[in-house]
């Protein structure tokens, strides 16, 4: 902290040069703008939940759940070669399966289910209320909150990046200055020398 201090205030420091208050000003206004940055990206995060919160309502009402059940057999997961991964025990890419609708009709089609389920196994799906298709799950208010979270997160790590880029390419360019200044005084003091 006394180290970030005396970057940002040189004070009345004779061997400071005009580059090195420079600096430490950029470096104030990069510190601040990560401060500001905060409240912002709360705002953001609060922003997508009340909107992902709508989103989910939404779908809690187009969509309802039901129970298919598997016309035939799901693959069996493919066991592992030389050089390959099983594959996980998880769903499968979709298996002919049947559900009622609530007019009390069968519709088919096919659904995911998990690896190795045989046929006549009872699987859980959510239909959309106005075509009877498989939907993916509602958005949970737990999902909505994780989606604000990680935009929050997100929108401050941008912002974050963003002014240390600002502050490294402005460090960079004084730096060349200061250098090219520096071997102007050099050769500047080499020819004194020389004359002496």
């Amino acid at each position: 902290m006394a180290r970030f201090w005396r970057r940002i205030h040189l004070g009345r420091n004779p061997l400071a040069r005009r580059s090195d208050r420079v600096e430490g000003v950029v470096l104030l206004v990069v510190v601040l703008g990560l401060l500001i940055a905060l409240p912002i990206a709360a705002l953001i995060g609060s922003k997508t939940y009340r909107g992902q919160l709508a989103v989910s309502a939404e779908q809690r009402a187009s969509r309802h759940a039901a129970t298919a059940t598997l016309l035939e057999d799901a693959p069996s997961p493919v066991p592992a070669t030389d050089g390959a991964y099983p594959t996980a025990g998880g769903t499968s890419g979709g298996v002919h399966a049947s559900w009622p609708l609530p007019d009390g009709t069968q519709r088919t089609g096919t659904v995911g289910a998990d690896s190795g389920a045989t046929a006549g196994t009872h699987v859980p799906v959510w239909l959309s209320d106005s075509t009877g298709d498989p939907v993916p799950a509602p958005m949970t208010p737990s999902d909505a909150a994780t989606t604000s979270v990680l935009a929050g997160i997100f929108s401050w790590l941008v912002a974050a990046l963003g002014l240390a880029a600002v502050y490294w390419t402005i460090r960079l360019i004084l730096d060349r200055r200061r250098a090219t200044r520096w071997d102007r005084e050099w050769m500047h003091a080499g020819d004194r020398w020389a004359r002496s």
